[in-house]
């Protein structure tokens, strides 16, 4: 587990991730993205992924816009839990 800034940027705000590859998201593996109330999961996806982890920094999600903006509300921290088990990484927004 991990913590991190959510960030703010002209499209709302942001919340990005490197070095994934440590954690078996590899450049280029396609993955979903699943907001809930206070968490965004994130999901290996091979066959329906939309999305995939960018090049750079060993492996990058960057994730930024309206959709962060209504999950983050005014929280400035976000912890990140890594599921290399099941592919996945939990996103939990700090409320404190």
């Amino acid at each position: 587990m991990s913590s991190t800034t959510i960030g703010h940027t002209n499209r709302g705000r942001r919340v990005y991730l490197q070095g994934l590859a440590a954690v078996g998201w590899a450049v280029g593996m396609p993955y979903s993205v699943t907001y809930e109330l206070d968490t965004i999961i994130l999901a290996l996806d091979p066959d329906n992924g939309k999305r995939k982890v960018a090049r750079g920094k060993g492996g990058v999600v960057d994730l930024e816009g309206r959709k962060v903006a209504q999950w983050a509300q005014r929280a400035a921290w976000c912890s990140v839990v890594y599921d290399t088990a099941r592919g996945r990484i939990y996103i939990v927004r700090d409320d404190s």
